[in-house]
C-alpha cells in the first residue's frame, strides 16, 4: 500500500471523530455558564452592587444594565449550548 493511500485512509477515518472536541467543549461549558447565569439572576441586587462599586467591585457604568446583559447572556447561552450538544 503506497504511503499516500495510507494517509488518505487515515484522513477518512479521522472525519468520524471531528465532532468530538466541540461536543466535549459544549458539555464542559454548558453547566458553567448555566450556574454563573443562575447565580447572577438569583442574587441580582448583589450582582448590581458588585458591578457598580469601584472599591471592591468592577466599577462599571450602568451596572443594572450590565448585570442584566451578563446574567441573561450566560443563562441563555448555557441553555443554547445544551440544546446544541444534543445534535
Amino acid at each position: 500500500m503506497p504511503l499516500t493511500a495510507l494517509y488518505q485512509k487515515l484522513l477518512n477515518l479521522s472525519r468520524y471523530l471531528e465532532g468530538l472536541a466541540p461536543l466535549a467543549l459544549r458539555i464542559y461549558l454548558a453547566p458553567v455558564l448555566l450556574q454563573a447565569g443562575y447565580n447572577k439572576l438569583s442574587h441580582f441586587e448583589d450582582t448590581v452592587a458588585w458591578f457598580a462599586n469601584p472599591d471592591w467591585g468592577l466599577g462599571l457604568p450602568m451596572p443594572a444594565l450590565m448585570a442584566t446583559l451578563a446574567a441573561g447572556t450566560e443563562f441563555f447561552w448555557g441553555h443554547l449550548i445544551t440544546a446544541w450538544a444534543g445534535d
